[in-house]
């Protein structure tokens, strides 16, 4: 039985060599849907944790004094009404205290507790652990090479939104 690795790698194989821009972004989308499956993963098995209150904790974690729903929201790019949920879950277990705002009490900051900073703080070992196993193979001017390549992709993308008057 091939893998869904070998099945990407056959499908590639058929894209026409005119159509680099197409094989590049599939390439770019396999591997990072490579990545997250790992990562989602480790979170199971060792904190049995899922992505997403990884990365609300994550968010959490680089704002000490907290973050509003919306602020939670918008920075995750997913919808209050998720947030909600994951918040919800994560203050259950002791994660994340949430806490009306000064100046408007439908308004909550959520901050992490002790118990959700040493969490995450292992947990952010073990990403960071993986990462570099995942990356192991990737030469400092291969990085270097790449990173300049997703640099201008980003560019030409906010030159496009900027062209047709889109925020990012």
């Amino acid at each position: 039985m091939a893998s869904p690795l070998q099945i990407f790698e056959r499908k590639m194989e058929n894209i026409p060599r005119d159509k680099d821009g197409l094989r590049l972004w599939l390439r770019i989308v396999a591997c990072t849907q490579m990545v997250e499956q790992e990562i989602r993963v480790m979170l199971r098995e060792k904190f049995s944790m899922t992505l997403p209150r990884f990365e609300l904790l994550a968010a959490l974690d680089r704002v000490p004094d907290g973050l509003t729903m919306g602020e939670l929201s918008r920075w995750l790019m997913v919808t209050k009404g998720n947030i909600t949920g994951i918040a919800e879950r994560l203050s259950e277990d002791g994660f994340i205290k949430r806490q009306p705002t000064p100046t408007d009490r439908r308004s909550f900051v959520v901050t992490l507790t002790p118990k959700g900073r040493k969490l995450f703080k292992e947990m952010e070992t073990q990403y960071e652990r993986l990462l570099d196993e995942v990356f192991v193979e990737i030469s400092i001017d291969d990085f270097d090479s790449f990173t300049g390549v997703l640099a201008k992709v980003k560019e030409v993308i906010e030159n496009l939104r900027e062209q047709q008057g889109r925020a990012g």
